[in-house]
């Protein structure tokens, strides 16, 4: 099989590249021939790059696999200018969409994918080792999430923890990975204040593993739940009140997780490999 794989710059999706390789795939980086099985876009910013492919090659079916498309990118600045409208016309075309958890999915039924074509894969986490002695509470509470000003729930952790007097770290994407490590394996627990996200952030399985326990919203468009599952702790989307009791209770009585259900828990999350066998098997089944 041969692919067409459109991605920008992407933590996520780049290091997919070998493995699709390994698999005896042929990738075709940010480019397409004629010969190609599938075109396989990975994101809104490169959904122009997909228009001009298909234009060339119209007769080569393409996937979408979406990372998020929240409701609040049609009423907010667009300071990269991303196409969204043109991005959700060329998802609605596509042979097969690919969101990346449950509230992703609600989304484009919500947009108007047909169900049929929608096939959710959880995507992989970037999983780090940490030596096990390093590993410590320093009393402050992590949220690795960058900000999202047009979210309802925005600025609630700010607001919880200065009411509450406790000490909060806010990465903001704006550390070193070996310094953003450091600061995961030491905060007391992560917290997404977010409203909806596809997946919470996966920093908050990332801490899991090191038995960090993760706060995130109860909403039926926060895909933390499919990620962190019965160890997560959710709080009342509709209520700040309950976010700010929440965080008072955790921080009071920070759980102490069992560190091997944790690393066996996101043992069991798919792997990096799993994830692009999934993609294999349903190409395989589109061909």
């Amino acid at each position: 099989m041969k692919i067409s794989l459109i991605t920008p710059p992407s933590a996520n999706i780049e290091p997919l590249i070998d493995v699709f390789t390994s698999k005896g795939i042929s990738v075709m980086v940010n480019s397409v021939s004629k010969d190609c099985d599938f075109i396989l876009n990975t994101s809104c910013a490169s959904v122009q790059t997909l228009e001009n492919f298909h234009k060339a090659y119209p007769e080569i079916p393409f996937i979408n696999l979406v990372l998020d498309l929240y409701g609040t990118v049609w009423n907010s600045p667009n300071p990269h200018n991303y196409q969204h409208k043109k991005y959700l016309e060329y998802i609605k075309k596509s042979i097969e969409v690919w969101p990346i958890s449950s509230s992703v999915h609600k989304r484009m039924v919500e947009y108007g994918v047909p169900v049929d074509r929608l096939k959710t894969l959880l995507i992989w986490a970037r999983f780090f080792d940490y030596p096990a002695e390093k590993i410590k509470d320093g009393r402050y509470i992590l949220n690795p999430v960058r900000p999202y000003p047009n979210d309802k729930n925005h600025g609630w952790l700010k607001k919880a923890c200065y009411e509450l007097k406790i000490p909060l770290a806010e990465t903001s994407h704006k550390y070193s990975e070996e310094v953003f490590q450091k600061i995961i394996a030491e905060c007391s627990f992560t917290c997404c204040e977010v409203h909806e996200m596809s997946t919470g952030g996966l920093t908050l399985l990332e801490g899991l593993k090191h038995g960090k326990p993760a706060v995130a919203s109860n909403s039926e468009y926060e895909g933390a739940i499919d990620y962190l599952g019965h160890l997560g702790i959710y709080f009342n989307d509709g209520s700040y009140e309950d976010f700010k009791q929440t965080i008072k209770e955790t921080w009071e009585n920070t759980p102490k997780l069992d560190i091997e259900e944790c690393r066996n828990y996101c043992k069991s999350h798919v792997s990096k490999e799993e994830y692009v066998d999934n993609m294999i098997s349903r190409m395989e089944a589109l061909k």
